[in-house]
């Protein structure tokens, strides 16, 4: 729950979003280290039992797919209680660093992450990456810093998330 610029309450559900997300990251890496254990004899390295579920696969994409979910609720909130539906919507279809850069984001960080993200989920969830790129994505690396990216924001709006 928060409140719009003129103080009513507004329901939300990105603390869920959010939870789901973190949630889900925690259960990739459990799922991740669960298919792994050291080589024998001291020697480097790690032999890695293929999951035939891909659990932590899995895992990885409800970690990209919630963080994208709350990155779009929370941009949404803040441009409304700030700037008012009517300029949103001017904004609705607008990168999330367009959306950052309304709401006074100067954070180059949190804008090289955006971008990542933006590209990297939309390879991953609608199946737009081509065998022909110069770089492979791994979903758990992904994950990993589509959390980040959350956390970033989270920090920089001074959200409390609960």
């Amino acid at each position: 729950m928060t409140e719009d610029n003129s103080g009513r309450l507004i329901f939300t559900n990105t603390r869920i979003f959010y939870s789901i997300a973190k949630e889900s990251l925690a259960e990739m890496d459990v799922h991740f280290n669960a298919d792994r254990r050291p080589k024998p004899n001291n020697e480097p390295g790690w032999i890695i039992t293929f999951d035939p579920d891909q659990k932590s696969f899995k895992s990885a994409l409800i970690t990209i797919v919630f963080c994208g979910i709350f990155l779009e609720a929370i941009l949404h909130l803040l441009i409304v209680k700030h700037n008012g539906i009517e300029i949103y919507k001017q904004y609705d279809h607008k990168t999330y660093e367009d959306k950052l850069k309304l709401l006074g984001c100067d954070d180059e960080t949190i804008m090289k992450l955006c971008e990542h993200f933006r590209n990297a989920r939309r390879e991953i969830v609608h199946e737009k990456a081509h065998l022909d790129q110069k770089s492979l994505r791994i979903a758990q690396d992904e994950a990993k810093k589509s959390m980040e990216l959350i956390d970033k924001v989270v920090a920089y709006f001074k959200l409390d998330i609960g």
